[in-house]
């Protein structure tokens, strides 16, 4: 089997594929970047890939020739591949800063491109240097490998001794140029002949054992099959560098799972175990070794980019040794299922044998897919249950299998580490974000979120990270200095045009890195349609992206302290604007405008200003509700909704009763403490309701003994109040009716409630009072309010107030709010909205995507599937909504980053968050170990002080 490898078709694999991916992937950084380079950077990736492609176009050619004359690969070959793959990438090492110049932002390009090319082009250096091994070692030629594990560890000590020499006899007389690419070159040629010897050595082992039929010896398989691979992890773990701690991270990744020491010790059996002369037993051996050569193939994938580092590795600290135990697991494992193919071709059909060792191969692979498919479905159910819940349904969670989901999303954050203490596991972290996050990530907030949400488990003290507190406001933060206006009326939409213009400076001119905030609040019937910010003398329109793709990039950019010039503005939430301009320097001034529609005459306030939009005499008040297409949205203004009936509805007790795992005891005084206060005759209201509340709500029907279904139930996961509240107000909403419900929260501890910072995007459902109470263990209910700070107990309760019935009182559809201000309405609340009924009247698109958020809000359940919709047609109509945002940026290498980031955002559930460590979101498994090629440069530091010195 180890002469397979001399087969043209496995150059398409090992060379082929690596190079169209690599020059795939250095086309989509070099495409990002272009318009940012200097000329001389632009030719050097142009003939660097050129040449690349041109090498990989020979190969091709060269694969396709011997396929055809049915001759396998040469020993030229070997050689030929092995020079200009190696010349290839030391020039490209000497072009580094050509590649990418220092002025580049980091954040554009997080992997370094010369990591994608050790990456992908180390499967064509190691096979031909497998197929030199085959090609020079006859195996009808009596050869010593003895003599070759000698060669393969004199070479570092040779390699070594030639780099002493050359710095005592030339090292003062060579350039400092030529210098580094000897060394380069010289580093190179003994890691290769380092790596030649050695898996030539264990090739003979393997070829004289295979004369006798009796595979290689058991204690040489025992060595590298069992013992070394188990050492290997336990280095890896730190217990064999004296930490006893168990802990989710290692040396060169995260292998300290149970499964990756099982796998380690199954493998070394299987590999070590003898032939059988039964047929059963054999065809269980190759079946067995097929199985779990998935799991040596990918060590030896996992440390084929560190291969040439393992010479000074044993050179200096003997890690080198277990860095090498994948290649030769590897080449033993081959030879072991290369003696189980001999010994059954006799007595096994062909197809039988093809069919256990393909099979076999696809196990491990297939299970592990089929494992993360099922994390994916637990999770994305989860997320769906906790921020677009179908409040119909009732779902059953596996809890188990989120809570293991849950912490694997944990260790593939955990990289802060670096190379020494990473929490990831190369590629199969990789391939969990891919297959269960989508290549996106959960934040730390979310985590726990729903951790307390389906475990009951309370955020410790340590799992909450740390984050700086915003600045306290200061005179010395940048401000406005200038504000002007502009209104215009558009008889076509009837609606005004208005634009604010802002002139934004520092207070304290020798500021050189400020950044300028504020938010603004606008009514209902008011969007934004456009936005700029003046940069380097020009005036940059703002792009409307999705929201959080926009904050993404703002955020890079500011945090790169470059002095770019981005300008966000987006909703911060419902009805309220914030705008951010960064940056602003010494005495600069910047200029940053909006345009807004509205339909009424208004009062913006921003910061300490206020401006009057529109003109209210030109244009009276008209008592007319608008309609936006199709009908479903309505515009009632202010004047229209005073001449709607006042009525007032009488309200009724809901009592949300905490049944979560915590409360199970203290449940039982619930009914004491709710007679006490209310009473009995409250309690026996037909009117009044009883939901039992844990991580799932379970209303009690009407009629049903209410103590009764307390008594009964078994609390699981945490007290999920904010889901609870959304439900009994979105049933509120979607049912409007001559009553309304008071909640009530019976429980012992508010703070162990999942509870969001407030309510207020449903605030359309609570018209007369935004008020609710807690209940507590002292039986006196204390006031909250849904629509702000909803965790923090009122002092003043306002008073009930009447509501307005829309369209009459008789068949109300909506109930609104007596306090003069416009309104949104939706015609039809139960009736989904259609994106593709935008028309020409932007207000009127503007009525029906802001309709959208409200109708969104209490269909949590659609919003998923409506979202892209929704998103687009933000777009195409340029109106600004909750779920967009507009951003000005500088360059077309942000713009396109931007838009790359957009289209990752936009294919990926919306539960979903970008990676919080933002400063190194990585592609390739490697970069964690970049580190490790300080081993490689060690000794060139060690030259540049020793020429420093002299």
């Amino acid at each position: 089997m180890m002469r397979s490898v001399l087969q043209p078709r496995w150059l398409f694999l090992v060379n082929t594929l690596p190079v169209l991916v690599l020059l795939a992937l250095g086309y989509a950084q070099f495409s990002l970047i272009e318009s940012l380079l200097p000329m001389s950077s632009v030719r050097t990736w142009c003939w660097l890939g050129g040449s690349l492609a041109g090498l990989g176009l020979l190969t091709l050619t060269y694969a396709v020739r011997q396929m055809v004359r049915r001759r396998p690969v040469s020993l030229g070959y070997c050689v030929v591949g092995l020079v200009t793959t190696i010349l290839w990438l030391l020039v490209a090492m000497q072009q580094d800063w050509e590649l990418i110049p220092s002025e580049i932002p980091r954040w554009l390009v997080p992997t370094d491109v010369l990591l994608y090319a050790y990456t992908f082009l180390m499967p064509t250096l190691a096979h031909a240097v497998f197929v030199a091994v085959v090609r020079l070692t006859p195996a009808n030629q009596p050869q010593s490998a003895l003599q070759n594990f000698g060669l393969a560890f004199l070479s570092p000590i040779l390699w070594a001794c030639a780099v002493i020499f050359f710095w005592a006899a030339l090292g003062r007389w060579v350039p400092m140029a030529l210098e580094q690419t000897l060394m380069r070159i010289g580093f190179a040629l003994g890691a290769a002949c380092f790596l030649f010897f050695l898996v030539r050595a264990a090739y003979i082992m393997g070829l004289r054992r295979l004369e006798h039929g009796l595979g290689l010896h058991t204690g040489w398989k025992v060595l590298v099959g069992l013992v070394m691979p188990v050492l290997g992890l336990l280095l890896n773990s730190g217990i064999l560098l004296g930490s006893w701690t168990w802990k989710e991270s290692g040396l060169f990744g995260n292998f300290n799972s149970f499964s990756f020491y099982a796998l380690a010790v199954l493998n070394g059996i299987f590999v070590s175990l003898p032939p059988s002369p039964r047929r059963g037993w054999q065809l269980l051996l190759m079946l067995g070794r097929s199985i779990l050569l998935a799991y040596t193939l990918y060590f030896f994938l996992v440390f084929l980019p560190f291969l040439p580092l393992a010479l000074p590795a044993v050179l200096l600290f003997g890690l080198g040794l277990f860095m090498l135990t994948p290649l030769l697991l590897l080449v033993v494992h081959v030879q072991a299922l290369s003696l189980d193919w001999q010994t059954l071709r006799p007595i096994t059909p062909r197809a039988t044998r093809l069919a256990v060792l393909v099979g076999g191969g696809l196990v491990l692979p297939l299970a592990l897919t089929l494992y993360y498919l099922h994390e994916r479905h637990t999770l994305h159910q989860a997320l769906s249950y906790r921020y677009s819940p179908d409040y119909q349904l009732h779902p059953s969670l596996d809890e188990q299998t989120l809570a293991r989901t849950l912490q694997q999303v944990r260790r593939n954050k955990n990289n802060q580490g670096g190379p020494w203490d990473s929490g990831q596991t190369p590629y199969l972290s990789l391939y969990f974000n891919w297959l269960v996050l989508d290549n996106l990530t959960l934040s730390e907030t979310k985590l726990a979120d729903l951790e307390r949400v389906f475990m009951s488990k309370p955020v410790a003290a340590e799992e909450v990270p740390f984050t700086l507190p915003p600045p306290p406001p200061s005179s010395f933060q940048p401000g406005i200095t200038d504000l002007t206006t502009r209104s215009s009326y558009d008889a076509r939409q009837q609606a005004w045009v208005s634009w604010v213009h802002l002139r934004i400076a520092n207070a304290n001119p020798q500021e050189q890195d400020g950044e300028f905030t504020t938010t603004l609040e606008l009514p209902a019937g008011c969007w934004v349609s456009d936005y700029y910010l003046d940069m380097n003398g020009r005036r940059e329109q703002g792009i409307l992206a999705e929201k959080k793709a926009a904050a993404w990039v703002y955020a890079q950019i500011r945090n790169e302290r470059r002095q770019r010039d981005p300008g966000l503005l987006m909703y911060q939430k419902s009805g309220q604007l914030s705008l951010h301009v960064y940056p602003v320097v010494g005495a600069a001034v910047r200029t940053t405008g909006l345009q807004l529609l509205h339909r009424d005459p208004l009062t913006l306030r921003i910061g300490q200003r206020r401006v009057v939009l529109g003109d209210s005499v030109a244009t009276p008040l008209q008592p007319t509700v608008v309609a936006a297409p199709g009908g479903a949205v309505a515009y009632v203004s202010r004047a229209a909704k005073q001449r709607l009936p006042l009525v007032r509805r009488q309200p009724y007790y809901h009592f949300l009763l905490d049944v979560s795992a915590r409360q199970q005891t203290a449940a039982a005084t619930y009914a004491n403490r709710l007679r006490q206060h209310y009473g009995s005759a409250v309690l026996n209201n037909p009117q009044t309701r009883f939901t039992l509340v844990d991580a799932y709500s379970t209303p009690v029907a009407a009629g049903q003994n209410w103590q009764a279904a307390l008594r009964a139930h078994q609390g699981r996961g945490g007290f999920y109040l904010d889901g609870a509240l959304r439900r009994l107000l979105t049933d509120t909403y979607l049912h409007p009716a001559a009553t309304y419900p008071v909640p009530v929260i019976v429980t012992d501890s508010l703070q162990h409630a999942i509870l969001g910072p407030d309510l207020a995007d449903l605030r359309a459902a609570y018209p007369e009072s935004d008020v609710f109470y807690v209940l507590g263990p002292d039986g006196e209910p204390e006031p909250h309010a849904l629509s702000r700070r909803s965790a923090q107990p009122l002092d003043v309760v306002d008073q009930i107030r009447p509501v307005r019935a829309w369209p009459s009182a008789f068949q109300a559809r909506a109930y609104l709010p007596d306090d003069g201000a416009g309104e949104l309405v939706l015609a039809n609340p139960a009736a989904p909205l259609d994106p593709a009924l935008a028309s020409a009247n932007r207000w009127q698109t503007g009525l029906l995507l802001h309709g959208y958020q409200q109708w969104q809000a209490f269909h949590p359940e659609i919003g998923e599937s409506q979202r892209r919709p929704f998103v687009q047609a933000s777009f195409r109509a340029g109106i600004l909504t909750p779920f967009t945002a507009y951003l000005a940026l500088e360059n077309p290498a942000q713009k396109e980053a931007l838009r790359r980031k957009q289209q990752q955002v936009l294919n990926a559930a919306s539960a979903l968050d970008l990676e919080e460590d933002s400063a190194n979101p990585t592609a390739v498994p490697i970069d964690h170990y970049a580190g490790l090629l300080v081993v490689a440069a060690a000794l060139l530091a060690l030259w540049q002080l020793r020429r420093t010195a002299g």
